[in-house]
């Protein structure tokens, strides 16, 4: 009988192949896991806070600072709680304006009957703006988005359209929540109610404000109590956020790159200049924007703004956002450069158009 070769063999198997949905499932699971290990080193991540834009200046006394947080949002409960807006559904906000000629500006105000919008689509670039003069009341319809859209593959064009769509109406909200506070901090000083013009006092951070003469406060308040010109918040948004397009406005709505001193109330920046400091997340727009504003009003870093403003509030408010830039050089830590891209930005982008904007009265 013949034997078989020693050397002969049953074929090899061939191992067997993965399926292609689990290579799938793999990738997706290798994704998950690498996005896990950056939220855990980065602390890249969305931070909710609590209502409210108050944050005291650091004193590293986490209980300290939070109690007198509550109590800047007490006062402000007993003396002028913040609006509260009606946010919109849309994904894709359209700015929707009609130019108002100075000359009919009073007598529109008085019609009743509004004269029909213009639509600006998302795709026309602002250079079709220009035609607009910066003496042109701007009638805007108020449009309030909670977060911008992912705008980072938007083309540069499109993506300017939008972003000032989105934010321009929670500016002029803000300034008009502004203004009738400093209305009605008039009536209570004209009334004589020195426990509100003190309470007032101590909302702005008015130091020592139970020790001061009430004369002096409210001095102190016409100069803080104040809107912002709307160019210049704009550029500030543009500059701080990248057009809308960086990880804090992202995912914590910061347009204006505020700081905050606790890990729980904003988002860390991959290299801090201070380990305890996070660039501050909002619940909204909204709330970015009045942060924003309340700084500038507050803060002793923008005093000469804050006079500035005050010496020429009355004047052409193009003017006075060209004024009010070089006193924002502390604003940012390159200060000189800073206070250029300001400047390029309003011009560039013809932001003055935006100054004598008002919200449609039925907003």
């Amino acid at each position: 009988m013949e034997k078989k070769s020693e050397h002969s063999k049953s074929p090899a198997k061939s191992p067997a192949k993965i399926p292609a949905h689990l290579w799938f499932i793999v990738t997706i699971l290798a994704c998950i896991a690498v996005q896990v290990v950056m939220v855990k080193i980065y602390g890249i991540k969305h931070v909710p806070i609590k209502a409210g834009y108050y944050e005291p200046m650091p004193d590293f006394e986490t209980g300290k600072n939070d109690t007198a947080r509550e109590r800047l949002l007490w006062l402000e409960s007993q003396l002028a709680p913040p609006p509260l807006l009606v946010w919109s559904d849309n994904t894709l906000p359209l700015l929707e304006y009609r130019a108002i000629l100075p000359d009919d500006a009073e007598e529109q105000a008085n019609n009743s009957i509004s004269a029909s919008f213009m639509d600006i689509p998302s795709s026309i670039p602002d250079t079709d703006l220009e035609s607009l003069s910066s003496g042109q009341v701007i009638e805007v319809t108020a449009f309030y988005a909670r977060e911008l859209p992912d705008l980072r593959t938007v083309e540069a064009n499109e993506r300017k359209v939008i972003f000032i769509s989105t934010v321009l109406p929670h500016i002029l909200r803000a300034n008009q929540e502004l203004l009738e506070r400093r209305s009605r901090i008039k009536i209570d000083y004209a009334n004589d109610n020195t426990d509100r013009i003190r309470k007032w006092a101590e909302l702005y951070g008015i130091k020592n404000a139970k020790d001061q003469n009430v004369d002096q406060l409210y001095d102190e308040l016409m100069s803080r109590v104040d809107a912002i010109p709307v160019s210049l918040a704009l550029a500030q948004a543009i500059v701080e956020s990248g057009w809308g397009t960086s990880r804090f406005a992202r995912q914590g709505n910061a347009l204006f790159g505020e700081w905050a001193w606790s890990e729980s109330k904003g988002i860390k920046p991959l290299s801090p200049s201070n380990d305890r400091a996070v660039v501050r997340s909002f619940v909204s727009i909204f709330d970015s924007v009045r942060s924003y504003m309340h700084n500038l009003n507050t803060h002793n870093a923008y005093k000469n703004l804050r006079i500035e403003r005050q010496k020429y509030r009355e004047g052409d408010q193009n003017i006075l956002t060209q004024r009010l830039i070089p006193t924002l050089d502390k604003y940012a830590q390159d200060g000189d450069i800073y206070i250029r891209k300001l400047k390029n930005i309003v011009r560039t982008n013809n932001l003055q158009i935006y100054d004598n904007a008002v919200l449609a009265r039925n907003n």
